[in-house]
């Protein structure tokens, strides 16, 4: 590889793409800068500086960044400064204007290798595209057909990837979501917070989230105690959610349990990992997460993670069933809290998220033709 054009996702300051795709100090920029990579940051045009349409990016925004990039990209082929010999990383594989480039590459000879990671896509029938899936789904296949490299965060996607015809087993890579512990802690305050007995929900508030479980787990456990504290957790302004009766819902818990259910908005990343700091635990109930940026953010901050047997999460836990409950089990999870609240001593959890601080160097090395080790050997099984 002679050269590395870097197309990151629109930064957001409520989503994790602030960090990711941050110019130098980003999960990856800070590491290729280290590594001495010759890089270049192909820079979007924002449409707008908040999510204002959708949840995960905006829905307008997404395509008007990304075609901006591909302009730009056009513009370095022109001039002859994009050749065979470079590469072309996007941080997300769904990148609108993407199919100008294969059809550039066609006509004029020149064919540098594209790499791209894959967060979920219409193969997940929790993710918010799978609605869209009889128009997206061919155009995803085709994606993965001239794409050099596609990558993924854990088996089970890669294994959805296979099933639906999206890249094959010699093209998709788990190499881990790419994530930077030591940015995160840059963050933290010079003095930290205590733990306190309180649990931090820091997912987004959407259908396949399941929040409406995260509520019922609580439930549970206000039968039995009082001196535990909830917390969801936004950095939007205002909580948002792709179905508004989750709302009126969170709404009638936080009137029912005024002194231990508490909703933070508009958090800064200094904030909220705050929050993070001082929570004990940390409750996932999603249908939907391949990993999960808030599991390598919560274990950073110290918290214990309770997440379901379910999907991705054993395979990210390493099959300790310590920190799952059953799917759906709201009394098994309610239990689980119970427990972990009352433990006396910080339990460390760098684990988890470790492995992930080097997930970019998995992706260098397959994006360099380097063999590599993947990340969740299918033999690792841990009780």
């Amino acid at each position: 590889m002679r050269k590395l054009f870097y197309l990151p996702l629109e930064p957001y300051p409520e989503r994790y793409t602030i960090q990711l795709s941050a110019a130098k100090t980003g999960w990856l920029e800070r590491n290729w800068i280290k590594e001495g990579v010759d890089y270049y940051r192909v820079e979007g045009k924002p449409l707008t500086s908040e999510i204002t349409k959708g949840s995960v990016l905006d829905a307008n925004g997404r395509g008007y960044w990304a075609c901006s990039q591909i302009m730009e990209i056009l513009r370095l082929l022109n001039t002859g400064e994009i050749t065979s010999d470079d590469c072309l990383y996007f941080d997300d594989f769904w990148h609108p204007g993407i199919e100008a480039l294969p059809y550039s590459f066609h006509l004029t000879g020149i064919k540098p290798k594209m790499f791209a990671m894959l967060h979920a896509q219409s193969i997940d029938p929790y993710d918010f595209t799978y609605p869209m899936r009889n128009w997206m789904r061919p155009l995803e296949v085709g994606i993965g057909r001239f794409l050099e490299g596609i990558f993924v965060a854990s088996t089970c996607l890669k294994d959805l990837c296979i099933h639906f015809g999206v890249g094959t087993v010699n093209t998709v890579h788990i190499c881990g979501l790419p994530y930077s512990s030591e940015e995160v802690k840059e963050h933290f305050p010079q003095v930290l917070p205590g733990k306190k007995k309180q649990v931090v929900f820091p997912s987004r508030w959407d259908t396949e989230k399941c929040p409406f479980l995260f509520l019922e787990i609580m439930g549970e456990v206000m039968k039995h105690r009082n001196d535990i504290q909830f917390v969801v957790t936004t950095s939007a302004k205002r909580l948002r959610s792709n179905e508004p009766d989750l709302l009126v819902l969170l709404n009638s818990y936080l009137n029912t349990f005024p002194q231990n259910l508490t909703l933070k908005e508009g958090l800064t990343k200094e904030e909220y990992y705050y929050n993070l700091l001082e929570s004990r635990i940390q409750l996932n109930t999603a249908d939907q997460d391949f990993v999960s940026w808030t599991l390598l953010e919560s274990t950073t901050c110290g918290c214990i993670p309770l997440f379901p047997y379910y999907l991705s999460f054993p395979e990210a836990l390493g099959f300790r069933t310590r920190y799952m409950y059953g799917k759906n089990d709201a009394r098994h999870a309610a239990t689980k809290i119970m427990y972990f609240i009352d433990l006396d001593k910080e339990e460390d959890m760098s684990w988890v998220y470790k492995k992930f601080d080097s997930s970019w160097k998995r992706m260098l090395q397959v994006m360099e033709g380097r063999s590599f080790d993947p990340l969740f050997p299918r033999s690792e099984r841990r009780i």
